[in-house]
């Protein structure tokens, strides 16, 4: 008795698998038939939407924004904390500063430009022996970790080499994109 339920369980469930696998090779080839019915057209709206960070009210200009920021790393998982009160540890840049706490003991600088070439000027003045990429290991002076990405450029004080590669793939994956018409 046993024996026959198990089949007949184990029947459904590859009955449901291959079922499951038919519905996406028929969507993935043009050889559906016409009982099949296309998926819904995804509006561009509805695109944009699941995108760019509308929901928080900041626009996607190709920029990076202080809400672009902290909405691509709240996307990431990252858990950032605008730390209104905290000044930015690097005087050298003259960009608009913002500086987070990620998770509870990590610091990341921001400095906003109004574009790449202001960026890129105000980089020079950076000291990079004090600091590493995000894939370089740091040494013993605990070296904070240099993200530079369109028109900002991050400056992160952490230990965990994981966390410093979360925040640069956040940053450097780019600033939210126009929607083209």
């Amino acid at each position: 008795m046993l024996d026959g339920l198990f089949f007949t369980r184990r029947t459904r469930a590859w009955r449901a698998a291959t079922t499951i696998i038919a519905g996406v090779a028929c969507l993935m080839s043009a050889a559906c038939d016409s009982k099949t019915p296309p998926p819904p057209p995804a509006s561009s709206a509805a695109a944009a939407a699941s995108v760019a960070p509308a929901t928080s009210g900041c626009p996607a200009t190709g920029l990076w924004a202080e809400c672009s920021v902290v909405h691509s790393l709240d996307r990431a998982g990252l858990a950032p904390h605008v730390d209104s009160g905290a000044k930015p540890q690097e005087k050298s840049l003259t960009g608009n500063p913002l500086v987070l706490t990620i998770g509870r003991t990590a610091q990341l600088e921001i400095f906003l430009y109004a574009d790449s070439a202001a960026r890129i000027a105000d980089e020079a003045k950076l000291d990079r022996s004090a600091l590493v990429n995000a894939t370089a290991e740091q040494t013993i002076k605990r070296e904070r970790t240099l993200i530079e990405s369109v028109n900002v450029i991050g400056l992160l004080t952490s230990l965990s080499a994981h966390q410093r590669e979360r925040v640069s793939d956040a940053i450097t994956a780019g600033p939210p994109q126009p929607i083209k018409p």
